[in-house]
């Protein structure tokens, strides 16, 4: 009888945590924003009605940190990954920066191709702006004209949330438990963690099927929160839940590099399936949303700690080797302009690369331009 109250006890509260998350996005989407800002350069191709178009496999590795970090914080050398790529024929940006610390702004940059600038924005309302920035992410202009260009659009849950809105996506994939489960968490914190390994499993699993079960071309976008905390997985993959509040420095970078190395191994069992297939020509992107952020002072940062939040890693596979596409510098925001360009018949203008820093916990964002510290890039 005990257990049974308990059992009703856990039933109950999770059905209030229910409830109140249904009328938080019931009160959110009064608010919500459903349209593109005013500024917004609005980057559309015509449907070029192509045969043979090529796959296209959009990687973010979360927080991944750049070759200059990994040498210079964490003592680790990663040629070994690097080397891996270069023979697989990926151009490779060897001192590439994100252009934004946080992948709030990251990301929605990426997929629309052009820098986001919020600071001349008319909203100022903290809710109102996220509601601006998920209707541009989930909107966005890469998946909107590939879906119309007859792509079929995968979009994957892997610790970090499956973007993309119901008209430009076909699957959501792997599930959602880790990123929807947060008031949960403080219910069943194990739990969560090792829904964050499941779905990260399941995605490296399950994007290199799609490419048998579609004859049409695919664009898959897999966003893993890895190797960004919380630390889950071994270098094996194996389940390994390290407490972050107990974790001193030293044992929080070995529980991160724990996790680089495992991301490098499944990343590399991925490229070798999809490049297996001479049946179809793939264009894959591996890119990290910005750099590895610990010990930042994100008030008063270092030249140094700004470097940090921003390398990243930035590595282009083209098909039939078109290592010229792409320049030593180009940051995340050029990487779809080229795409386009080269297999869509746009004209896309290639943007200048720039670099911002942000302070984050404040509405509306104070972004601030620090591309002079970036551009000599041989001072990391």
């Amino acid at each position: 009888m005990k257990n049974l109250k308990i059992y009703f006890l856990i039933l109950s509260i999770i059905g209030l945590i229910i409830s109140l998350y249904i009328l938080f996005e019931i009160s959110e989407n009064k608010n919500s924003i459903t349209e593109f800002p005013d500024n917004f350069d609005l980057l559309l191709v015509e449907n070029t009605k192509q045969n043979d178009m090529p796959d296209i496999y959009y990687i973010v590795l979360d927080e991944y940190a750049g070759i200059q970090t990994l040498k210079n914080k964490f003592n680790f050398d990663n040629s070994e990954f690097y080397n891996y790529l270069s023979e697989k024929g990926f151009f490779i940006s060897s001192k590439s920066y994100s252009s934004y610390p946080y992948t709030i702004l990251s990301i929605p940059s990426s997929l629309n191709m052009q820098y986001l600038d919020f600071n001349n924005n008319q909203i100022t309302e903290s809710a109102k702006l996220i509601s601006q920035i998920r209707y541009i992410t989930d909107n966005n202009l890469v998946m909107k004209n590939l879906s119309e260009n007859g792509y079929y659009m995968v979009s994957f849950f892997a610790g970090k949330e499956a973007i993309g809105s119901e008209d430009l996506i076909n699957e959501k994939i792997c599930g959602e438990n880790y990123f929807s489960s947060h008031d949960v968490a403080k219910i069943f914190p194990e739990e969560r963690l090792k829904e964050k390994r499941n779905e990260i499993l399941c995605t490296f699993e399950k994007m290199v099927e799609i490419k048998d079960r579609i004859a049409q071309p695919i664009f898959v976008y897999a966003h893993f929160s890895l190797p960004h905390d919380p630390f889950v997985l071994n270098d094996n993959g194996e389940l390994q839940i390290f407490e972050e509040t107990n974790l001193n420095y030293e044992e929080s970078n070995e529980a991160y590099i724990q996790q680089l190395k495992f991301a490098n191994k499944m990343t590399m069992k991925v490229i070798n399936e999809i490049l297996s297939d001479n049946d179809r020509d793939s264009i894959i992107i591996i890119q990290s949303d910005h750099g590895e952020r610990t010990k930042i002072d994100w008030t008063n940062p270092t030249e140094e700690m700004i470097k940090q939040g921003l390398n990243n890693i930035n590595a282009i596979y083209f098909p039939n080797r078109h290592e010229d596409l792409a320049y030593e510098e180009i940051s995340n925001v050029n990487s779809f302009r080229i795409i386009f360009n080269e297999y869509f018949n746009a004209k896309f203008e290639l943007l200048e690369d720039k670099y911002f820093w942000m302070e984050f916990g404040k509405s509306p964002f104070k972004i601030i331009d620090i591309t002079e510290i970036i551009e000599n890039r041989n001072e990391s």
